[in-house]
């Protein structure tokens, strides 16, 4: 609505002045005709040069009057062929405008040579340094997660939600999809570095539970197995144990792991191509999507996860938006600071950009065609009338004076060489 209003104010103002600039070759007419009338009478003879120029002024501002007036409408309502030519012409003139852009400004050369002396990433590092930016993106951040929360809150959209969720389930072949990720976790020795990992857990866990383990043995030992041969025997048991573990931790070449490639080689061709697992894969995809108490569970999850980033959203003292704001201005700090980086995101944006542009031009172009296609004969006339008229009436007080001088040539000629 305000901008509605803003509109019809910028109209009310263009066209104020527009009926102010039209006086000014109004006035020029009259006066050369006025002149015209005064020295129709040739004595003294510089008269008939001066009735020369009117008349012919009086001729090339009619001229251009009609030429104008006929861009816009019928002049003084006559039907004349080929006037009113915006309104009669408006969708091809549209059109002509759209290609026109489209050829003109949105070819990925120009896009390219403008973006690149554009100097983006150091125009976004500063725009980033002022607060008042950072607060602002910070509030916008702020604002488009609440109103995500907000929406996914509505029981309709989690309905939809869930069900575009099932379908996409549905669709994947889970266990192919779990070998294939397993391949891929497998190249460059992968697994491997998640074993050493799995291992050293495994030696602290087995280090730090040796009492237990211990109470344990004793608990299940024999009554007439004396103690100290229980420890005895957990003893040399652990050690062992923790050996293992560390020869298999610390040598990559390990029996152990050798057969752990296999394994996982093989589990990963079985994925992809036995029926069993894609039949297992298949249940699990059903029991997921049929297991109404895991979805209730994801609901409540969902609902206080909801609750809390809406308190720390409301809440001044939560410090969020505070904390988006100084990741923003670390951000913009760092990017102005290296210029490896200033050339990946220039280069990054421009790519992208013209990519983007070079695609759908046609597209965006045809915002404008659309656009003027839209408009009413009318308004298309009115609003273009209003963008150029003001200047289109220097046509009209050009040609009166063109007019004129016209005149006294032609006159020139009529005394001194007819």
């Amino acid at each position: 609505m305000p901008e509605e209003i803003t509109t019809r104010l910028n109209d009310a103002e263009q066209l104020r002045r527009l009926q102010r600039m039209k006086i000014i070759p109004l006035v020029l007419l009259l006066f050369m005709a006025v002149l015209y009338a005064l020295s129709r009478e040739p004595n003294p003879s510089w008269l008939a040069w001066v009735n020369a120029f009117a008349e012919a002024a009086m001729v090339g501002a009619l001229a251009d009057w009609f030429a104008v007036t006929a861009l816009f409408r019928h002049p003084m309502g006559i039907p004349i062929p080929h006037t009113a030519i915006i309104p009669r012409r408006k969708d091809e003139i549209g059109e002509s405008m759209a290609q026109f852009v489209a050829d003109n400004f949105m070819k990925p050369d120009v896009i390219r040579r403008k973006l690149s002396a554009a100097g983006l990433s150091v125009r976004i590092a500063a725009w980033l340094a002022r607060p008042e930016s950072r607060t602002r993106i910070a509030g916008m951040c702020l604002r488009t997660l609440s109103w995500v929360m907000a929406a996914v809150g509505e029981a309709q959209v989690r309905r939809f939600i869930r069900r575009v969720g099932e379908r996409n389930l549905q669709a994947v072949p889970l266990a192919p999809l779990a070998g294939k990720a397993l391949e891929i976790l497998t190249e460059h020795g992968r697994h491997q570095d998640i074993l050493t990992q799995v291992l050293r857990f495994c030696i602290v866990m087995l280090h730090e539970n040796r009492a237990k383990i211990r109470g344990r043995v004793q608990e299940e030992s024999p009554w007439w197995i004396p103690g100290f041969v229980d420890d005895k025997i957990v003893k040399q048991m652990l050690e062992r144990i923790e050996t293992l573990l560390f020869e298999m931790s610390l040598d990559p070449d390990h029996e152990v792991r050798g057969r752990f490639n296999l394994h996982v080689a093989s589990l990963a061709a079985e994925l992809q191509t036995s029926r069993e697992y894609l039949r297992l894969g298949e249940k699990i995809k059903h029991d997921l999507v049929q297991n109404e108490a895991l979805h209730d569970y994801v609901l409540v999850l969902w609902g206080d996860l909801q609750t809390r980033l809406a308190a720390s959203i409301d809440s001044p003292e939560s410090g969020l938006g505070a904390s988006l704001a100084d990741m923003f201005a670390n951000l913009g700090d760092e990017l102005s600071k290296d210029t490896d980086m200033q050339r990946w995101v220039d280069d990054w944006l421009t790519s992208a950009i013209v990519e983007i542009v070079g695609v759908n031009r046609l597209e965006i172009s045809s915002l404008i065609s659309d656009t003027v296609r839209s408009w009413d004969p009318q308004t298309t006339s009115r609003r273009v009338e209003l963008a150029i008229g003001r200047d289109l009436q220097f046509i009209r007080i050009n040609g009166t004076i063109v007019g004129g001088l016209v005149g006294i040539v032609i006159h020139l000629l009529e005394v001194y060489v007819f």
